[in-house]
């Protein structure tokens, strides 16, 4: 008897481990869910100005969200403009000025995908069963001096990314994805900084992206409105292809 017990105890204890690890990372998911009370549910759409500093070149931007899954961004130079958009519903589209004189086109598969995780207004741990994610803990680092929650998120097709949520503000302060470039695959990292209220909820205003330590490109927002007068539908909508 004692042969067929022994070796079940790891066993045992790694499927305590796991599940301590899904409680703590839930209760986690949880306190940023919560964070803002009712006025996270009261915020339905946002509109943003900013700049994106990439290449040694600055490209003003606009973004409209609205709640569930719409998203907009058109950047503009006095040479190109590039809009970017999604209704929540069809497939996201981007226009190019120089691309097939703007007409909408689909995005690549990759692009899309990380378009629609975008879009998601509340993010991917607000309700995170119900959209299919899975959430463990990791453990804590300091995240720009500042103690947080490291979380393991996982969806349905297996795709794996890492959060870090403040320790005291509940806020996702960095986020690690994983691309594949030139057949190699790469971390991504993302930092959410420079946190302000807006509606009462505290969005960041300047984001950082790197990859394997270079940066890719900063953004940085000038202005951020609370629910905005009424957004036309044709906001998100893809245009009709031209004749």
């Amino acid at each position: 008897m004692v042969r067929l017990i022994r070796p079940l105890l790891p066993l045992a204890f790694l499927l305590a481990a796991t599940i301590v690890q899904a409680q703590l990372g839930h209760e986690i998911a949880r306190k940023h869910a919560e964070r803002a009370g009712d006025k996270l549910a009261a915020l339905t759409a946002l509109r943003a100005e900013g700049r994106t500093f990439i290449n040694e070149e600055v490209v003003p931007f606009t973004m409209v969200a609205q709640r569930p899954s719409r998203l907009r961004v058109e950047s503009f130079t006095p040479l190109r403009r590039v809009v970017q958009a999604y209704d929540g519903a069809g497939k996201p589209w981007t226009s190019h000025s120089e691309l097939k004189g703007g007409a909408p086109l689909d995005m690549n598969a990759a692009d899309a995908n990380d378009f629609v995780a975008n879009a998601d207004f509340d993010g991917p741990l607000v309700n995170f069963a119900a959209k299919g994610y899975s959430v463990d803990y990791a453990g804590e680092e300091p995240i720009d001096g500042r103690n947080a929650f490291k979380l393991l998120v996982m969806n349905k097709s297996d795709n794996i990314f890492f959060l870090w949520v403040d320790a005291e503000n509940h806020e996702i302060v960095k986020r690690t994805a994983y691309r594949v470039f030139s057949n190699q695959r790469v971390a991504v990292d993302t930092f959410f900084k420079d946190f302000r209220e807006v509606g009462g909820v505290l969005q960041p205003h300047r984001i950082e992206t790197t990859a394997n330590g270079r940066t890719l490109y900063i953004m940085l927002i000038d202005r951020m409105e609370a629910n905005p007068p009424a957004i036309p539908p044709e906001t998100f909508a893809r245009p009709p292809a031209r004749p």
